[in-house]
């Protein structure tokens, strides 16, 4: 949303009386300021959601320490993000939030530098606005649903193409070719340059650690092992620590090859591919899903060089010939969670899922979803896969040494306990060789 269109917005709920009467005379910027403290302070407020292109750090002074407090009171009984845009002044007072645990992103495609707005949502909504131009600050103050509801779409907007401000904090840190002593060293002078404290400097070492080691996380094992659950509880736990995570399976592209051969469309793809009842499918050799598993490996190469950390799932009896299809260059910077089950624990856990997959249509659109917890006919678990010597063949990929992380996951864990506690320690297997690594210049 441009300037332009957001002050035609204000001015357009203003005219049809909507809303109250908002102020747009001319004020320093201490009555702007004060005007954003008075709603942060407000009792009833549970969520800030804020656009800052000129985030200012506080730098000792009261007014912006005392919205910095209140942005922490207010992010502990409900929620405070803030987008702000790229430059030295704004990522060092996006850190002394995000020191006070407060989540905040950079919009790289955020040209606009005299906007900024601040969604206050609770028992009251309303919107606190800054329109910055050279003869001063014009601050908007909009109450009510329907402006609140206008702002909070374009920061939702903001938010879903920005980076959070640890992941662009790592990236400067890190250089092609990198060993891990000089992304330690480097890491360090990003902190200096601007001035980290202890939590945001762990925060990087995390996602400096991710970025250069474990940029694709591979989640394998036979069916029925618990894959999709590690993963999904993986995923979970990364964007809790404000990683930004992709979740790729190919079990959609191997879907859509088989849907293919069954509505007879020209090209081999799906060949080998026989329906069962439940919409389900097997396939005579494992050969014939390696078309599918090319196009898992596209989706990872795609994701190569972005700020996201991806999660690749799939279960191949062969597994170093599938990891070949990915190539030396993606496995140089993944790791490998290998989940294992017994063979009666995954029959029956396969006996108990059977998932179909979903149809819906949607306009002139049909919509095939399938499902994670999708049938495997009885065939394709006794041909393609009666044994498991998985923790072998990796063990023999070379290029993955160091790098496999075994999950037991043969008991059903309800809670996820026993899950938690060993994806807590993968994490932190990542991580230690760069919380180690301190002294090597760069």
């Amino acid at each position: 949303m441009t300037v332009a269109l957001v002050l035609a917005v204000v001015r357009a709920l203003r005219a049809r009386r909507r809303v109250p009467e908002a102020s747009a005379q001319k004020v320093n910027r201490r009555n702007y300021l004060s005007r954003v403290l008075r709603a942060s302070r407000d009792k009833g407020v549970r969520r800030l959601h804020a656009v800052v292109p000129n985030l200012t750090p506080a730098a000792g002074n009261e007014q912006l320490v005392r919205i910095q407090e209140a942005w922490e009171k207010l992010n502990t009984r409900g929620e405070v993000r803030v987008v702000t845009r790229e430059s030295h002044e704004g990522i060092v007072a996006a850190a002394e939030l995000a020191a006070r645990g407060i989540e905040v992103r950079v919009d790289r495609s955020h040209n606009a530098n005299d906007l900024s707005f601040h969604v206050f949502g609770g028992e009251r909504d309303s919107v606190v606005i800054n329109h910055r131009a050279r003869r001063g600050d014009r601050p908007f103050l909009l109450n009510g649903p329907e402006p609140a509801q206008v702002f909070q779409n374009s920061f939702d907007q903001s938010w879903d193409v920005a980076v959070p401000l640890e992941s662009v904090l790592a990236e400067e840190a890190l250089r092609p070719g990198d060993t891990v002593q000089q992304a330690c060293a480097r890491s360090h002078g990003v902190r200096a340059k601007y001035q980290l404290d202890d939590t945001v400097t762990a925060s990087l070492v995390r996602h400096v650690a991710f970025r250069h080691s474990a940029a694709v996380v591979f989640i394998v094992g036979q069916p029925g092992a618990g894959k999709s659950t590690v993963r999904r509880h993986l995923a979970a736990k990364l964007r809790a620590l404000r990683f930004q995570v992709v979740e790729l399976t190919d079990y959609p592209f191997a879907f859509h090859d088989h849907v293919h051969r069954q509505i007879a469309l020209e090209g081999a793809r799906g060949e080998g591919f026989t329906a069962h009842a439940g919409g389900a499918f097997h396939v005579r050799d494992e050969r014939d899903l390696e078309p599918a598993l090319r196009s898992l490996s596209n989706k990872v190469w795609e994701n190569r060089g972005h700020t996201r950390i991806t999660l690749v799932e799939f279960a191949r009896s062969d597994l170093a010939a599938a990891f070949q299809v990915f190539g030396d260059e993606v496995l140089a910077a993944a790791q490998v969670i290998h989940v294992t089950a017994s063979a009666e624990t995954r029959a029956a856990r396969l006996a108990q899922r059977a998932q179909p997959p979903k149809l819906a249509i949607v306009g002139h659109t049909i919509v095939i979803s399938p499902s994670d917890d999708h049938q495997l006919p009885s065939p394709a678990a006794k041909a393609l896969y009666a044994s498991d010597h998985g923790h072998q063949q990796l063990g023999r990929i070379t290029t993955l040494k160091g790098r496999v992380h075994r999950i037991d996951n043969d008991q059903d864990d309800v809670e996820l306990d026993r899950a938690d506690a060993e994806l807590d320690a993968f994490v932190n297997a990542v991580v230690r060789p760069y919380k180690a690594s301190r002294t090597v210049a760069a």
